[in-house]
């Protein structure tokens, strides 16, 4: 598990990897890209970045490594690069891109939930990481009720022979007691039937049903998705109210 110098460490996390509405979401990316030595969260899947299921090695505990964004000059080797927050053998990560000898992972620690700030992103040794093998993904293997904090989406067979059908809700504001009080809860939805490519899939909600993720107009809800190890990871943008995201990882209800 991710762990401190103190030995506390972070509740789990399901690594979330999704979008809020309009120019929210570009401010959020902005920072977070790999070329810029910043190692934040996931980049967009709309972005198709290379992303891969890995473990730490070793016999001992292996630290983050703070970003350029924190401090001028890191990721490094030098002391003052190295986060307090660090793995341990057998913890199991999403890698992403790489920049020289160092990997952009967030670490999914298992048995919960929850929204990118309950998780840890941030670049370790490359060396540290084994990279699995990507296996092969049948459509079969997105089916399911997948969840995380204050969403859902159902994966089911389409009508036809190799097609999905994916539902989902999200809300925002409904772990709060407050908002619950003042019914201040936004919500959002998903719908589309689509045939998953492998281990992605993307569409467009439009007016008269699923569209290919490049004929949704500006405002229509678009989603990306990815199925990796255990996970299901979703990116989408535009599908609810001010707030509302789908972006995240998702764990594969009981």
């Amino acid at each position: 598990m991710v762990r401190n110098a103190m030995r506390r460490h972070l509740s789990f996390a399901v690594l979330l990897l999704g979008s809020v509405p309009g120019a929210l979401i570009q401010g959020a990316l902005q920072g977070a890209r790999a070329e810029d030595g910043a190692c934040r969260d996931l980049p967009a899947l709309s972005e198709a970045p290379p992303l891969a299921v890995g473990r730490v090695g070793g016999s001992d505990r292996v630290h983050f490594l703070r970003d350029a964004v924190e401090r001028k000059g890191c990721p490094g080797a030098s002391p003052e690069c190295r986060a307090r927050a660090y793995l341990v053998p057998g913890d199991r990560v999403l890698v992403g891109a790489r920049r020289g000898p160092y990997l952009c992972a967030t670490y999914l620690a298992p048995g919960g939930g929850g929204r990118t700030d309950a998780g840890r992103s941030g670049w370790l040794p490359a060396e540290a990481v084994a990279v699995e093998p990507g296996g092969t993904v049948a459509p079969e293997d997105w089916l399911g009720t997948w969840t995380r904090v204050e969403a859902t989406i159902r994966v089911k067979p389409g009508a036809r022979p190799g097609t999905l059908a994916l539902s989902g809700d999200a809300t925002w504001g409904s772990v709060d007691p407050e908002r619950v009080r003042r019914g201040a809860i936004n919500m959002g939805s998903l719908e589309g039937t689509v045939t998953p490519s492998g281990d992605a899939l993307s569409f467009a909600m439009g007016e008269s049903g699923t569209l290919p993720v490049g004929q949704g107009d500006a405002t229509a809800c678009k989603v990306w998705m990815r199925r990796l190890g255990p996970w299901l990871v979703d990116d989408n943008n535009a599908c609810g109210g001010l707030n509302v995201s789908f972006r995240g990882l998702y764990r594969r209800a009981p």
